[in-house]
C-alpha cells in the first residue's frame, strides 16, 4: 500500500469504509456519525497530537449544530481518498433529554418563593 501524507490528502474527501464517530474538537464531544459509504466534506486541515494521532479537519456545518468544524480520527482501513465529493451526511447524535427540575423539584415552590421574595423586597423598600 502506498504512503500518503497528510498534505496529499487536504483538498480531498474522505469515504467512509465503515462507520465513523465524528467529534466537535480532536477527543471531545462525539456530536454525529458518517455512515458507512457516504462522505465527508473537503478535508480543510489536520490535527496531530501527541503520539502520532491524526484527526482531519472538516470546515463544515452539521444541522442543528453552530457552524464550525468537526473532526474524525484517523485510522488505517477507516476511509478511502477521493478526489470527488461522494453523499456526504453526517448523522447528527441525538442527546437525551435533561431535567431540569430533578429529585421531584416543583417550578411552582421556586415560582411562589420567587414571589416571596420580590414582595418583601417591595415592602422593606418603602
Amino acid at each position: 500500500m502506498p504512503t500518503v501524507s497528510a498534505n496529499d490528502v487536504l483538498g480531498r474527501y474522505l469515504i467512509a469504509l465503515e462507520d465513523v464517530p465524528v467529534y466537535d474538537i480532536p477527543n471531545g464531544t462525539r456530536i454525529g456519525e458518517i455512515k458507512k459509504g457516504n462522505s465527508t466534506a473537503e478535508v480543510y486541515s489536520y490535527v496531530q497530537r501527541p503520539g502520532g494521532q491524526v484527526w482531519w479537519q472538516f470546515d463544515y456545518t452539521i444541522p442543528g449544530q453552530t457552524p464550525g468544524a468537526y473532526y474524525v480520527l484517523q485510522k488505517d482501513g477507516r476511509f478511502r481518498l477521493s478526489s470527488a465529493a461522494g453523499n456526504v451526511n453526517v448523522t447528527p447524535s441525538s442527546l437525551p433529554g435533561v431535567d431540569v427540575f430533578p429529585n421531584g423539584m416543583d417550578i411552582k415552590k421556586y415560582a411562589i418563593y420567587g414571589g416571596l421574595a420580590l414582595a418583601a423586597l417591595l415592602l422593606l423598600k418603602k
